[in-house]
């Protein structure tokens, strides 16, 4: 077991280090794993057309777009890629915050006691959005470095976990 945590609190700590110092690594990462599914999904959609008795024109379309868009997104540099995860991710936030905002104000028009809590959330959701869109170089920095202080967080605490056992 006091194996076991320490090697596992190295690794953890040398992953986070190597994070740390290339922090597009992680969005990277996360570009890939998304364009492998979306690569996959092509062809879940192309198998879709083939086998199904009413043939679908979007079922094809979809497919084909998928696919080549899956391509595209694999092949593309590290720095494109973290910047698209960003860019996703940045319209995601932007949009939640946007539905949270007319359902905090829908919320305090029915007399909710807890809408400014709401409404206040969803300002802070749409300004972070704001934030990731219109700076997504800097915004996979910051999470590739966030993702190897936690690991390394993790790293330390393993190691220190096993000198106590």
């Amino acid at each position: 077991m006091k194996g076991l945590s320490l090697w596992s609190g190295i690794i953890a700590l040398l992953i986070g280090l190597f994070l740390f110092i290339h922090p597009f690594t992680t969005t990277a990462m996360i570009g890939w794993i998304i364009a492998i599914i979306i690569f996959l999904s092509g062809f879940t959609s192309l198998f879709m057309y083939s086998s199904s008795v009413n043939r679908s024109l979007w079922y094809l379309l979809q497919g084909i777009l998928s696919i080549v868009f899956g391509i595209i997104l694999l092949s593309s540099s590290v720095m494109s890629l973290s910047s698209a995860v960003m860019t996703i991710a940045a319209y995601w936030i932007l949009i939640s915050g946007i539905l949270r905002l007319i359902g905090g104000f829908q919320m305090k028009k029915a007399g909710f006691f807890d809408a400014n809590r709401f409404l206040s959330s969803a300002v802070l959701a749409i300004l972070l959005g704001l934030f990731l869109l219109f700076n997504p170089t800097l915004s996979a920095i910051f999470v590739g470095r966030l993702a190897g202080l936690l690991l390394m967080a993790v790293g330390v605490s393993g190691i220190s976990f096993s000198f106590k056992l």
